[in-house]
């Protein structure tokens, strides 16, 4: 499907695309995924909004997140071994995380919020 702010997208337990972020001076190929539980549900206006203020603001929401990352730990290299992005989840609300794979917490992982308030969580609390 072709959406109007997500572009292209194909329905995998919610409307999925890639895309690169850079993180600490590394780039990542991480998924963008608009939450969806039918493919007849489609994208929220809501959803397409975020996605719109993501990408607008994306390298300040990106140092926000980096930002984030390092109350939990200090040193780059520390988050570099530690964390990898992995997933940018819009929720049905427009609320959006950035998901990583946390190899000190490989069941869980971490969460960063974006919207509606910058925080960390883990993730399934926010999912």
């Amino acid at each position: 499907m072709k959406n109007s702010s997500f572009g292209d997208v194909i329905f995998n337990f919610g409307w999925e695309k890639k895309i690169n972020i850079h993180l600490f001076d590394n780039e990542y190929n991480i998924v963008v995924q608009a939450e969806a539980y039918f493919e007849k549900d489609g994208i929220s206006c809501e959803q397409e909004d975020a996605y719109v203020d993501f990408t607008d603001n994306k390298d300040a929401r990106l140092k926000t997140v980096e930002s984030l990352l390092c109350l939990i730990v200090s040193k780059d290299d520390e988050i570099l071994s530690r964390f990898t992005p992995q997933l940018l989840l819009f929720k049905r609300n427009g609320d959006y995380a950035l998901l990583f794979d946390d190899t000190e917490d490989e069941d869980c992982g971490i969460a960063v919020c974006l919207m509606p308030e910058p925080e960390i969580m883990a993730q399934d609390s926010y999912i």
